[in-house]
């Protein structure tokens, strides 16, 4: 299966920085560009990737697919 780039540097940013602002800050967009794209990350991947805490860390699935 291919993932969206753009989605994968998300998922990416989000778990090394431990937040959805810090990954927006980083990739020149906004927070929101950032929750959409891990949101249609989840549904392309049938499974929740992030969980949302302070800091965001990866679920199981999320660990997986940051590989």
């Amino acid at each position: 299966m291919q993932y969206d780039p753009f989605q994968l540097a998300a998922l990416e940013a989000v778990l090394r920085l431990g937040s959805f602002d810090a990954a927006a800050r980083e990739l020149s967009v906004t927070p929101s560009a950032v929750s959409q794209r891990i949101k249609a990350l989840e549904d392309r991947a049938g499974a929740a990737l992030v969980i949302r805490a302070t800091p965001c860390t990866a679920t199981p699935a999320g660990a997986r697919l940051a590989r």
